[in-house]
């Protein structure tokens, strides 16, 4: 584009900032001009646009061209489409007009023919990254990773593309609708699309992480087909170290599972660390080979840390870890600085880090500021009761020459340290008062607050204390963190050294007054408060006290001025009883966590990645691992007593591809004639939902798994029906040893057996991902029957242990019904000689809120009653919104009627439903099907 050349050129040449001004201001209003024309070009459009991106680059502000970036993104042209992209990525806002129409352009990219358009797509979703994004185009993203039309090069963006979006709006992605699917992508040929799913599965575990604990068993069954097996092409071969980013991926995502409970992947997970360890023991000749091997052995170490399956292995990384601490190479030191913090967050025994002390405080005084920081969080993570008072006065000691970056943090530190191990009162007095001398001014409020908390909760501080605080306030320099401290301490306490020589009440306020002058307001507003205390405490220089508060009356700041002036009124009072109650002794505070430690917490979230532990956190580390051990243990637990039901949901031996087959059944879900409390569980309560459905309809989904879709399609001629299930593969691989059988719970009642002419054989020996199979059942009823009939179906995904789901088929007594219409007369005269003789009644009060929200709740009544097999007589109820109806239950043994009336009372948020027959299983049938679709709806 020649004149996008000129026009840079010309920028070049300007000698000064106003003369590039002014031909910027020139482009600009020629572009405006050009922009308005109707018969621009998309060539000269497509150069405008970089004109202006080239000036947005600059700095100057660009707020037009909106409209024609939208233009260039519709255009079939890929170089037009690519400027267009490009543009939208940086020159529009997220609130932006446009932005609804680049939502339309990019999901019909996303399904474009060309590779190269759907990369453009994904590159400008990753790149802008909205809500509406998030929200609109999440499942196109997930249907390219998944397509197996789709190349390797679109499904590694597809999932970063992904990993963009889980991270900026994870609540609007909605991944546990889609996570289970993409999880057997872990074991995925090609290894650079495994990469790029492990980082979006690093991302999603941290949010997800019992939607995503299948993802464990995939990554350890990869990382021994990397590290043990040599499964690996040469392609991603780096310094004769096989595909090392995605060994470190894969070891960092097992960081965020617990151990696993088979011995047989904890013994396979064990041998992969030991391997890792050992082929590190040989030094490599070349820089590179060094930094991936150790790269990849500092994360074994951590997941073995994690994990804690062998304690000869703790003690061999604590060697490993030692020897790497005294490093020539800094990238070295820092992973092992780091990681030994980690070991000693953990670990109960810290002799063998203890013998690296010395190492690890000269560390503190190394060239690089990342090595200090982590110098400073292992002597943190490793302090107990006989190392505290060598540790903190290494850290007071280095305080004053430490970087004023990490002096806050070592401040804290210091203070938790001191707080938590402390064995002498005198000592802790006299750390801390040393601490917020030396580093007052890089800490905040809560040090000196902490500092007052603890004293004010343990008597025997107090004295000491109240010694301190004064020869404080009498030494040359005060700091004024120091100051209010002290002042603090005197106004509570000051009477207990009263008696003490140069410790008079006189020699206090004298001290106090010394260096009130030189603070600032906030440190006299507790100055004041303590002379206000001192006339309480001291009545014999009640005098002079109110002399320094007359003084503070008339100041400038507000707060200084009413405190002085209420203590001043509280102190001329001619009554002595509420003095005494205003400036009361301080209680000692509640227990509760230290705010030190929150503050610490706090910035360590704000400045790194999320952890799976806490530096010097080893109670909270305990608790975590305790509370993921748990949370497998009961899932553990679950999964046996599941697998001790007589009929259990969906059984698997095994499913390490991230099924999840849980479906209606004798054990998730109500049968035909019973209905129970809704389940919790979504995925159980969205296949009752498509199972109530088939009750009333005769087609539809009954399974909708992350492996399989089961649909069902019914026709019916009572007593007999024809049943189609339709079998649909959605895993991301192949479906073999394919097997659908139906088993009636008593043949006597009901039958149902293949459809005539059809042989099993005629099932696929493999089933492709999206296809479909399909398999006919004859069905003749017998006997009126209580139970539904059951459906197996069995399955091999990728050569992984069977899997065997058994389904509740929606076939019931109410399925055999034939609608019969009978005049409005006999309709009401049957209905009284059937509740007469009492032969069968059934009566259901169910809630139906809906009727109050949906204007076409009674519609839907109608529907379902009308679906159930009754003829609907008009106008024989005479309240109008009721229904009735009439039918026939038809079997083999005989014909058995059936009437029903429905009574909706939408002011009551409540309908009615009574049925009344010749036989009393069909009434209670009948009336178990019609509460069982209320309560899915």
């Amino acid at each position: 584009m020649k004149g996008l050349t000129v026009f840079i050129a010309d920028l070049r040449k300007c000698r000064s900032h106003e003369d590039e001004e002014k031909r910027v201001n020139k482009e600009l209003a020629n572009i405006r001009t050009k922009f308005k024309e109707p018969s621009i070009n998309g060539y000269n459009r497509k150069k405008y646009v970089c004109k202006l991106l080239y000036m947005s680059l600059l700095g100057y502000e660009v707020n037009f061209g909106h409209r024609e970036a939208v233009e260039l993104v519709d255009s079939s042209k890929y170089s037009e489409k690519q400027v267009g992209y490009l543009a939208v990525s940086l020159l529009m806002e997220d609130e932006s007009e446009y932005l609804r129409a680049v939502v339309r352009a990019l999901r019909r990219d996303m399904h474009d023919g060309s590779e190269w358009i759907v990369c453009l797509a994904l590159n400008a979703i990753s790149n802008i990254g909205s809500r509406e994004m998030a929200e609109v185009l999440t499942s196109d993203i997930v249907v390219q990773l998944l397509s197996p039309a789709a190349s390797m090069f679109i499904k590694k963006k597809a999932a970063l593309c992904l990993l963009r979006l889980v991270r900026r709006f994870p609540e609007a992605v909605k991944a546990h609708q889609w996570v289970g699917r993409i999880t057997p992508y872990l074991g995925h040929r090609d290894i650079g699309v495994t990469q790029s799913v492990a980082s979006l599965m690093t991302a999603l575990a941290q949010q997800y992480p019992e939607e995503t604990r299948k993802a464990a068993s995939f990554a350890v069954r990869r990382l021994k087909s990397l590290v043990i097996d040599n499964e690996y092409t040469l392609d991603y071969v780096y310094y004769k170290v096989p595909a090392p980013w995605l060994q470190i991926k894969l070891l960092r995502l097992l960081q965020y599972y617990p151990a696993p409970e088979s011995s047989e992947a904890r013994a396979t997970l064990l041998s992969i660390l030991r391997h890792i360890i050992d082929v590190s023991q040989d030094v490599p000749r070349e820089l590179q080979q060094m930094n991936a091997q150790y790269s990849i052995l500092f994360e074994a170490i951590n997941l073995g840390i994690h994990l804690d399956i062998d304690q000869g292995l703790m003690q061999e990384c604590a060697v490993l870890l030692g020897r790497f601490i005294t490093s020539r190479e800094t990238n070295v030191r820092y992973l092992g600085l780091e990681t030994m913090a980690h070991l000693a967050a953990y670990i109960d025994r810290l002799d063998s880090i203890k013998a690296y002390q010395g190492v690890i405080v000269q560390s503190l005084r190394d060239r690089d500021i990342s090595v200090r920081r982590r110098a400073l969080d292992l002597l943190y993570s490793m302090c107990d009761v006989g190392s505290a008072k060598a540790i903190v006065s290494e850290l007071l000691r280095h305080m004053a020459l430490a970087d004023v970056a990490l002096r806050e943090e070592m401040a804290l530190k210091v203070a938790i340290l001191t707080e938590k191990f402390a064995t002498e009162y005198g000592w802790y007095v006299d750390v801390m008062m040393r601490l917020v001398s030396l580093a007052g001014d890089h800490m905040g409020d809560e040090v000196w607050h902490r500092i007052v908390q603890v004293i004010l909760g343990n008597e025997e501080l107090q004295v000491y204390a109240c010694k301190i605080s004064l020869q404080t306030l009498k030494a040359p320099v005060c700091h004024e963190s120091a100051f209010k401290v002290s002042a603090y301490v005197l106004g509570e306490f000051g009477h207990l050294i009263a008696n003490a020589a140069d410790s008079a009440p006189i020699d206090q306020l004298k001290a106090l007054q010394s260096k009130m002058s030189s603070t600032s307001q906030s440190a006299r507003a507790v100055a004041l408060t303590t002379v206000g205390k001192f006339i309480n405490l001291f009545p014999e220089i009640k005098t002079l006290c109110l002399r320094v508060l007359d003084r503070y009356r008339g100041a400038l700041d507000a707060e200084l001025q009413q405190r002085a002036c209420e203590y001043y009124a509280l102190g001329t009072l001619e009554g002595d009883e509420l003095l005494p109650t205003v400036f009361e002794e301080m209680p000692p505070f509640p227990e509760r966590q230290s705010a030190l430690m929150s503050r610490l917490l706090k910035r360590e979230a704000d400045t790194e990645d999320q952890r799976t532990w806490v530096v010097g956190g080893r109670e909270i580390n305990r608790e975590r691992r305790g509370v993921m051990s748990g949370a497998a243990s009961n899932n553990s637990q679950e999964a046996v007593e599941a697998s001790a039901m007589p009929v259990p949901a969906a059984s698997q031996t095994d499913a390490p591809s991230g099924s999840s087959t849980a479906a209606v059944s004798k054990a998730d879900a109500p049968s035909a004639t019973s209905a129970s409390e809704p389940p919790t569980d979504p995925s159980v309560a969205k296949s009752m939902r498509n199972y109530a459905r088939l009750l009333w309809e005769n087609d539809g989904i009954l399974f909708d798994g992350e492996e399989i879709q089961v649909g069902v399609m019914a026709q019916y001629k009572p007593p007999g029906g024809r049943l189609g299930v339709f079998l649909g593969n959605r895993a991301t691989a192949p479906l073999y040893n394919i097997s659908i059988t139906a088993r009636a719970a008593d043949g006597s009642q009901l039958e149902i057996q293949p459809a005539a002419g059809q042989e099993a054989e005629q099932m696929p020996e493999s089933l492709m991902p999206l296809a479909q199979a399909r398999v006919f059942f004859d069905v003749q009823c017998k006997q009126v029957f209580g139970a539904a009939p059951t459906l197996h179906i069995g399955y091999t995904v990728a050569g992984c242990a069977p899997t065997v789901s058994e389904l509740q088929l929606p076939v019931t007594v109410g399925h055999f019904m034939d609608p019969v219409t009978i005049s409005v007369a006999d309709f009401f005269a049957r209905w009284k000689q059937l509740g007469d003789s009492g032969i069968a009644e059934a009566q259901h009060v169910l809630p139906s809120a809906f009727l109050t929200k949906d204007a076409a709740g009674l519609e839907w009544l109608r529907s379902v009653v009308g679906g159930m097999g009754f003829a609907l007589i008009q106008g024989a109820d005479p309240e109008p919104n009721n229904i009735v109806g009439v039918g026939i239950a038809t079997t083999q043994a005989g014909r058995f009627g059936c009437l029903v009336r429905v009574e909706p009372k939408p002011a009551h948020g409540l309908t009615r439903v009574t049925l009344r027959a010749t036989n009393a299983e069909v009434a209670r049938s009948i009336g178990s099907n019609i509460k069982m679709v209320f309560e899915s709806r």
